[in-house]
């Protein structure tokens, strides 16, 4: 436990604060880096943030990258721009966009049944595993119910995961209902492996990774603790103050890893932001298709006034693998990452060609939306 840091973390503006890019375009400002300084300090302490980095785009460039804090508070050790931090649920826009790769080289089709690629899928409906798609999975619209509403236990191995699906009841008509279901992705990763002959992970490293230059990234908390620079996670206590989450609470992230298991460092989420705000090229690779990277952000199903961010935006959408929205008449394509310890947010506003993207070691929703809000704000001015 942790105790008494964070007065010491506003005052530490030499450790605590680090720079990594220089501004890269006349839109933003020195007094503009002055502003974003005292934001996210004053947010992390109000918070209980122990460490963060955050990158800014703005016409299709990285303006801005810059960590704050400390990724280990026993050792003081300060977030720096290669820290890998869990990404949580962002993690299913990479999954997404692993099947839209195979759909732009024809391996797979989204609309088909799920079982033409795994004749052994069943259903506890039958007509549902005739019908089940690709599509229905990564928009969260296959009448499967919602995480809630599965087994709090993760089964260790994918397959599973995969064979809990038969005894799961279908809880709405196919695309007429949101219902989060992370299975419902780690099912779909099941397909691509099954296509590809390559695990999910090891097809994420060639095919995504690696044109994207994301060397160090990872998967779970094994691949957080292997990391020489990695985020310790902490967890907020009202009486103990900051709180290490031991990293067996993470371990159920190895099958579910395809839904919230990918760990990266702030210079590579900017990256991927780059490509996710493109035509699906980067750094002169073709990564997917513009037709299928426009398709992954196109919205597929209203989220339902039951989903608890819904009162936050208007035109609160899903797409494949993306919440899709509209805050005082800008469209965002988003998604929020949560899992203990950490919490991460990717915001990409393609009219302006322009992005948010925080990590943090810490466990407050409330902060990660309210620097972003804050954030765009002062981005798009």
């Amino acid at each position: 436990m942790i105790r008494g840091w964070r007065g010491r973390l506003l005052a530490a503006s030499v450790v605590g604060i680090a720079i990594s890019f220089v501004p890269m375009s006349g839109s933003v400002s020195a007094s503009d880096f002055r502003s974003t300084d005292a934001l996210m300090l004053r947010l992390m302490a109000m918070y209980n943030i122990p460490g963060a980095a955050l990158a800014l785009i703005k016409d299709d460039r990285i303006v801005l990258e810059k960590e704050y804090g400390y990724r280990d508070l026993t050792a003081r050790v300060p977030v720096t721009a290669a820290t890998l931090f869990n990404v949580g649920s962002i993690s299913k826009s990479f999954t997404a966009l692993g099947i839209a790769q195979l759909v732009g080289r024809h391996q797979i089709d989204l609309d088909a049944p799920v079982i033409r690629y795994l004749p052994e899928f069943r259903l506890s409906d039958l007509q549902a595993t005739q019908t089940v798609t690709l599509r229905q999975l990564l928009s969260h619209t296959s009448g499967l119910p919602a995480d809630e509403r599965w087994p709090r236990h993760v089964p260790p191995t994918r397959e599973g995961i995969v064979a809990e699906f038969a005894t799961m009841p279908i809880t709405a008509s196919p695309e007429t209902r949101f219902q989060y279901c992370s299975r419902c992705i780690v099912l779909a990763a099941y397909v691509l492996e099954r296509i590809t002959g390559q695990s999910w992970e090891d097809y994420t490293r060639t095919h995504i990774f690696a044109p994207l230059g994301m060397t160090t990234a990872s998967f779970g908390p094994r691949g957080l603790e292997q990391a020489a620079d990695h985020a310790q996670p902490y967890h907020h206590d009202t009486v103990l103050g900051e709180v290490t989450v031991p990293w067996g609470r993470l371990q159920y992230l190895d099958p579910l890893a395809p839904a919230g298991g990918i760990d990266a460092d702030v210079d590579d989420m900017a990256r991927y932001a780059l490509l996710q705000l493109g035509d699906g090229t980067i750094f002169g690779h073709r990564l997917v298709t513009a037709e299928m990277l426009a398709e992954l952000h196109r919205p597929e199903i209203a989220v339902g006034a039951d989903w608890t961010p819904a009162a936050r935006a208007e035109n609160l959408h899903y797409g494949l693998g993306w919440f899709t929205a509209d805050v005082r008449g800008l469209h965002l394509v988003r998604h929020n990452g949560a899992n203990p310890g950490f919490r991460a947010s990717i915001v990409l506003v393609p009219s302006f060609k322009a992005a948010v993207v925080i990590l943090t070691n810490g466990e407050s929703d409330l902060f990660t939306d309210a620097a972003t809000r804050s954030l765009l704000e002062q981005l798009l001015h």
